[in-house]
């Protein structure tokens, strides 16, 4: 057993992608610079040179290079793979993007090309992760699955029988996701190669082993809306939030080294899901281009470009007063998120796009050749005439139909399978009648359709039975291991307990009620029986999950160090308004306000202090100037009452898009008060 000095490296690379990648901000300040005097020059002159134009005085925008840090990495790994380190004295850096605190990449050369395989050791035998590497001199091999806080024996092993252990020691990620315990009932049909990927609401992904471990993290995108890609690689959200609270720029596609491979932009943005279409292309959850309405949109996006070939508004198929979900008196929904699509499938031999409408409590297909609406399946109360011909009538003595549910997926037989949260167990017209207490109850079902003769049947559901203890109102989700309905995975994802009052009623609204026990039931169910599960718990928003997925940690997917991101698509024109404003009596910004341009958008952050109330705060604009042209862009305002009045925080952006040939002097509005903010934007 060998202790390497991979620290000092480590630290040395942490140093120089903190110096190579750090966001390049350029922040406001008063120009102070003036026109040099030449002797006898008058007051005046001078005075006349400070008030000369400010448009001639503006700093223009650089754009900032978004994978300047990985780029330092990829290029210090390549340079010390030629340092010709052995394999009994590799080079081991943990976290070497600082993105995957629970990864890390050996360094070493063999005299002839050869591969091999690394055993990252578990705390017991059967939570051991193994990879292979592929023949080569010069190795960069990907170590996952290290433990968190801890050290971990890992062994190479070379295919000409030549071996080497290694111990690798990592940091706390410092996340708190309450108690994580771990049951096997049965381990028939358990497969201890594939790990339990978590995504967690606040914001992380995280994997765990059979043992309830954390073996793999990173907090680098979002978490509403992760999977597997065919190539092995995980695609999830882009960081950056586009609107409150979780509508994102776009996707991202890393590896479980947490570098970056590809950016997709996406005019409205991105939530919940997306499906991986055979072509290649995606199918993304969106919002309205213009963002004025939330999670009603579907585009298709090409894989090689990132432009949109495919768009549905589901406004153009239904009105937004149709079938309404109980689910919107206790979700907190503005009347923006009328459909709120939280799922997709897609079925390839019909060319159906599935998606599943929580505030309809339905699941929607639509022909994806003409945008038409193909059938619903839920409980019809609630909708018009002219859309009952849509729905299947239910057929079976234990026939229930769902309600708010998530998740929609189709099995191998055609079966379609859902996250039941059974928020009110009715429809909103119907809210008088809701089951709350100890009547509440979640399911994962699943259920056979004829659209030939329009029926519907239960095949099987599991939940139901663990009453309100099980109970999960919100997100949450179920799939199939194998494609059938024996062998299911279910997350019951935000299941909220009052002790004192033994009450498991609690709603998305009452997520941040203090002294909420929240918990996940994530478990295996085989044949109708529990087989495993995983549970999550604790006085911490972490341990709520959106869903969770099998997945193993060495993938297809190859870390490939020599692989340059790309960012494909764009974010669209912003939608503003025109604006009036006399920028000429421009006050100059104080200090603070952080710019960023980074060659999609223009964005920007800040905060200031006023003495107005939080429901009274004047809305705040980014203005672009350009000769006649004022264009307002709205940003959003995060308030909280401080001890000397109100506390804002400041988040806005506009797209470059539409931007062309003009250059445009920025100014920012906010507390009644306009400023300039001493930058300008141009193309040229």
């Amino acid at each position: 057993m060998k202790n390497k000095r991979y620290r000092e490296l480590a630290a040395i690379l942490v140093m120089m992608t903190m110096a190579a990648g750090s966001v390049t901000t350029v922040t406001a300040q008063e120009n102070t610079e003036t026109a040099a005097t030449e002797e006898g020059e008058t007051d005046a002159a001078v005075e006349a040179a400070d008030a000369s134009d400010a448009k001639s005085q503006a700093t223009a925008l650089e754009v900032t290079d978004r994978f300047a840090q990985q780029t330092a990495v990829d290029e210090a790994l390549l340079q010390e793979a030629q340092n010709g380190y052995s394999l009994e004295e590799a080079l081991i850096v943990v976290n070497p993007y600082g993105t995957s605190p629970l990864s890390a990449v050996a360094v070493f050369s063999t005299e002839e090309a050869c591969g091999g395989t690394v055993t990252v050791k578990g705390k017991s035998a059967e939570n051991d992760v193994t990879g292979t590497f592929e023949a080569e001199k010069d190795h960069i091999v990907p170590i996952y699955g290290l433990y968190n806080n801890d050290t971990t024996e890992v062994v190479i092993s070379l295919d000409d029988g030549t071996s080497a252990a290694f111990e690798v020691t990592t940091e706390d990620i410092n996340v708190d996701y309450g108690t994580i315990t771990a049951e096997m009932k049965s381990e028939a049909s358990y497969d201890y190669t594939n790990l339990t990927f978590v995504c967690s609401t606040m914001g992380s992904l995280y994997a765990v082993d059979a043992a309830g471990d954390i073996r793999f993290y990173t907090n680098m995108g979002g978490v509403l809306g992760v999977h597997q890609l065919e190539n092995g690689h995980i695609l999830m959200p882009a960081s950056y939030v586009l609107k409150p609270s979780y509508y994102k720029e776009g996707m991202i596609e890393i590896d479980l080294m947490g570098k970056i491979y590809g950016e997709y932009m996406i005019p409205g943005g991105q939530h919940h899901d997306f499906v991986e279409m055979p072509n290649g292309n995606f199918l993304v959850a969106s919002d309205s281009p213009d963002l004025s309405t939330v999670e009603d949109y579907v585009v298709e996006i090409d894989r090689q470009t990132g432009n949109v070939v495919w768009e549905l508004d589901m406004k153009d198929l239904m009105g937004t007063e149709e079938g309404q979900s109980a689910s919107m008196d206790t979700d907190g929904s503005e009347e923006s998120d009328w459909f709120h699509n939280n799922g997709l499938a897609y079925d390839a031999g019909n060319d159906l796009l599935l998606l599943s409408a929580r505030h309809k409590d339905a699941i929607v297909a639509v022909n994806m050749e003409d945008k038409s609406l193909a059938w619903i399946l839920g409980d019809p109360t609630g909708w018009g005439e002219d859309y009952q011909s849509y729905f299947f009538n239910p057929e079976g003595e234990d026939f229930e139909w769902f309600y708010a549910q998530h998740n929609v997926s189709i099995l191998d037989n055609g079966d379609i399978a859902l996250f039941d949260n059974g928020t009110a167990k009715v429809k909103r017209v119907d809210a008088d009648n809701r089951v709350s207490g100890d009547d509440v109850y979640s399911r994962a079902v699943v259920y056979h359709i004829d659209t030939e003769n329009m029926t519907v049947s239960q095949v099987t559901e599991y939940g139901k039975e663990r009453g309100a203890d099980w109970y999960a109102d919100w997100i949450s989700g179920v799939v199939s291991l194998d494609g059938t309905q024996d062998h299911l995975w279910i997350t019951a994802g935000s299941h909220l307990h009052n002790d004192e009052e033994n009450r498991s009623d609690y709603y998305p609204k009452d997520m941040f009620v203090p002294g909420l026990t929240k918990t996940t039931h994530i478990d295996q169910v085989d044949n109708g029986e529990l087989s495993f599960e995983l549970t999550i718990s604790g006085d911490t928003y972490n341990a709520l999950t959106f869903r969770s997925f099998r997945m193993p940690l060495y993938t297809e997917g190859k870390y490939d160090v020599a692989a340059v991101p790309e960012v494909y698509g764009s974010l669209g024109e912003t939608s503003y308004e025109e604006s009036d404003a006399d920028v000429s009596s421009a006050e100059a910004l104080p200090d603070g306000w952080n710019f960023v341009l980074d060659g999609s958008k223009i964005s920007l952050t800040g905060s200031y202090q006023t003495e107005a109330a939080a429901d009274d705060l004047a809305p705040g604009k980014l203005i672009l100037v350009s000769g006649d042209s004022r264009r307002a862009y709205n940003l959003t305002q995060s308030a909280a009452a401080g001890d000397n009045g109100t506390n804002v925080t400041v988040k806005g952006w506009t797209s470059v898009d539409g931007l062309e040939g003009q250059d445009w002097d920025i100014y920012l509005e906010v507390d009644g008060t306009l400023y300039n903010s001493g930058y300008k934007y141009s193309q040229s």
